[in-house]
């Protein structure tokens, strides 16, 4: 396993740590002079699904239809696909695609529409306590974002760390039947040439009560609170959003453990 993944694996408590640290930091800032503020409130209805295909490999799909005003404007269309590796029960490591068109919305938006495809790798990881399980996601992004008018694609990069603790109320994690409560912080970091003002892109923090169906199936209702720094510099979106998230995980392997 190449030296970082193996250091991240080894101490996941202390990246998560560092990771918190930096959102804190980037939140706490002195308001800078012109700064402005756009306040929205949303709706996200997502479906999510890793469809297992043998021991060791399994595919992503993702759809996200995202409104604002909460069901009253479109927001966003937003397309994932991906291809995961389970290196063990703990560990998964994904490569894959995005897909997404953005329409102007808020106080300050973005004349017309835009549209961004984006390739990503990604490593997360599984610890469990008992009835509680937490999941740390670490995300590379290239990103290539043309805004409406223009010809050509901006290439900007990004990382991403997600820490998401789970806490099954009945049941143990992923049995059918079961009510669980589950939160994360989600820290986006842009790097590279094109970036100037918005080294901290954004933050989101998110609590969701979720039911299990099966063992493939579950339902997440939950609220997003989400900091979104323009490229600017100066416009700061605090974005209230309602979720609801359908998973369905189906099992295609003929020897299912």
């Amino acid at each position: 396993m190449p030296a970082f993944f193996s250091s991240v694996v080894k101490r996941p408590l202390g990246i998560a740590f560092l990771a918190l640290v930096i959102s804190v930091t980037a939140h706490g800032q002195n308001p800078v002079q012109g700064r402005l503020s756009d306040r929205n409130n949303n709706a996200w209805l997502m479906f999510y699904s890793d469809a297992r295909v043998s021991q060791r490999w399994s595919v992503h799909t993702e759809f996200q239809y995202r409104r604002t005003n909460f069901l009253r404007d479109p927001q966003q269309y937003f397309y994932r696909a991906g291809l995961n590796y389970h290196a063990s029960e703990k560990l998964m490591l994904t490569a894959g695609y995005v897909y997404l068109l953005s329409l102007p919305y808020g106080d300050y938006p973005a004349e017309g529409r835009s549209r961004e495809r984006r390739f990503y790798q990604q490593l997360q990881l599984n610890e469990t306590y008992g009835k509680l399980e937490i999941m740390h996601r670490f995300r590379q992004e290239q990103r290539w974002i043309r805004d409406a008018g223009a010809d050509t694609y901006k290439i900007s990069n990004r990382s991403r760390y997600r820490i998401q603790p789970t806490l099954s109320i009945k049941g143990k994690s992923g049995d059918p039947n079961t009510l669980y409560i589950t939160a994360y912080d989600d820290i986006f970091i842009n790097y590279g040439p094109n970036v100037k003002q918005n080294i901290f892109n954004q933050n989101r923090l998110y609590g969701a009560l979720g039911y299990q169906f099966t063992s493939a199936t579950s339902l997440e209702l939950g609220y997003l609170y989400q900091i979104v720094q323009h490229d600017d510099g100066q416009v700061f979106e605090y974005n209230h959003t309602l979720q609801a998230g359908l998973t369905v995980n189906p099992d295609f392997r003929k020897n299912k453990p």
